[in-house]
């Protein structure tokens, strides 16, 4: 039988809870997010439990009377950072998923909840499977399945596309590079991530505000179980001119944000960085490269395909 339990804080997830797939599900991230753009008494956090056996949890956030999952709504300047939403389940328990929203839903409704919204929901997750006449697809987010060489992912894209990164590699050649990759980022290769990062763009520069920067640094550094946050470089002449942040597990990178500088478009640094992460990547072995929400052309020149996101709706307003 399932039980469902409000805990107060994020800490009470502890090892005993199943590991979030993604790193947006996870204690460190739903818990450094509210700090920053929540009230704590907005924020329900729930621990589901089989016969006292604790198998999953779910964070929401309620506006008004609606609930949300925790990180989907807009914050500064109307920005949305959270890429995927979900309830977190051990996958042992699946045929449990049905009872865990029932009771959800019930508790909902008995605090006078009317309407519930889950947003960005990845295709294969069993919320998705339960609800399919609930959902409506949003905006994709592209992905590799890393092959076990470099060479072989090189034969995974398209002849143009092939040839024209095999084009692009061969032109930063003619000039002195490096990769370089940080596992614990200090603040100077910090503020290096932000400098490149507000020159990428007027839009990526409004993005950046001191209080998403704020955000952004707390996320680098925030102990993660599991999981490790890499700043990765890409220089020229010595100097920094593309920027990566990623989150990565034992079996994928998820790219969370970028940056470059405009002055090196000959070189297409800003692609050419991930190209260098990508061939990283399947040199430690990893099974994804996670883009994330968003259909940049850079991405599908990279050889994404796209993993579709659904909006489900399980209530309805009264």
């Amino acid at each position: 039988m399932i039980n469902l339990k409000r805990l107060e804080s994020f800490l009470e997830i502890s090892s005993e809870f199943p590991l979030s797939s993604n790193p947006f599900q996870t204690q460190w991230y739903l818990d450094t997010y509210t700090k920053h753009f929540c009230k704590k008494e907005d924020v329900f956090l729930f621990a589901f439990y089989n016969d006292g056996k604790s198998i999953g949890y779910g964070a929401f956030e309620k506006i008004e009377n609606k609930m949300f999952l925790l990180g989907m709504k807009s914050v500064i300047n109307g920005q949305e950072i959270t890429d995927y939403g979900d309830i977190v389940i051990d996958s042992a328990y699946n045929n449990y998923f049905q009872e865990v929203w029932d009771k959800l839903q019930e508790w909902f409704l008995q605090n006078g909840v009317q309407f519930l919204q889950l947003d960005y929901v990845r295709e294969g997750s069993m919320t998705v499977n339960l609800f399919k006449d609930n959902s409506k697809e949003q905006i994709a987010a592209p992905y590799i399945t890393l092959p076990k060489t470099w060479d072989e992912y090189l034969l995974l894209l398209d002849r143009v596309d092939r040839k024209e990164l095999k084009r692009k590699m061969r032109r930063l050649n003619t000039v002195t590079h490096d990769y370089i990759c940080v596992e614990k980022p200090t603040e100077n290769d910090f503020e290096e991530f932000i400098r490149l990062h507000r020159l990428s763009s007027g839009e990526k520069d409004e993005f950046m505000s001191d209080a998403m920067k704020a955000f952004f640094w707390d996320l680098v550094n925030v102990e993660k179980k599991d999981w490790k946050t890499t700043l990765c470089f890409l220089q020229i002449e010595g100097k920094n001119v593309a920027a990566i942040i990623s989150f990565e597990n034992e079996s994928g990178v998820f790219g969370y944000n970028s940056g470059y500088d405009p002055s090196f478009n000959y070189y297409s640094v800003g692609l050419l960085l991930h190209a260098y992460k990508i061939k990283d990547a399947i040199e430690k072995r990893k099974k994804t490269y996670d883009f994330m929400r968003g259909t940049e052309r850079y991405k599908y020149d990279l050889g994404g395909k796209d993993m579709k996101l659904y909006k489900i709706e399980l209530m309805s307003e009264k």
